[in-house]
């Protein structure tokens, strides 16, 4: 999506810029897991659909025309990249992502097959 609006507390992001939201929300960002920066495994996360912001109001997902979303878990998308493009990679890219750091596939030179099914 494209940043409309930010908090004064947002030093990453500019309005206008091309940005993508994975699963992730929000966290407590005081437990074990958010400090271990190992977010997903926080009891207080926000999901980015089918969950509930602090305010009480429902996530929505892509299926949103807007959102609120902490800082973190935000990520540039290059201008030069479409954001249709840009897509599939914050879906299937953020599932993949895990595994191939575990396994020690992310570095450069490594090679790996990926199939998805579904």
């Amino acid at each position: 999506g494209v940043v409309t609006e930010i908090g004064k507390e947002v030093e990453k992001f500019k309005i206008g810029e091309h940005v993508g939201v994975g699963c992730i929300v929000g966290s407590c960002k005081s437990c074990k897991a958010c400090s271990g920066k190992v977010e997903q495994y926080c009891s207080k996360k926000i999901w980015t659909y089918n969950d509930v912001y602090a305010d009480g109001k429902p996530t929505q997902g892509g299926f949103a025309s807007t959102m609120v979303v902490d800082q973190m878990f935000v990520v540039h998308i290059p201008e030069n990249l479409s954001l249709e493009q840009a897509a599939p990679l914050l879906c299937a890219g953020v599932t993949v992502y895990s595994p191939l750091k575990h396994f020690g596939y992310a570095e450069a030179g490594k090679r790996c097959g990926i199939l998805g099914l579904g």
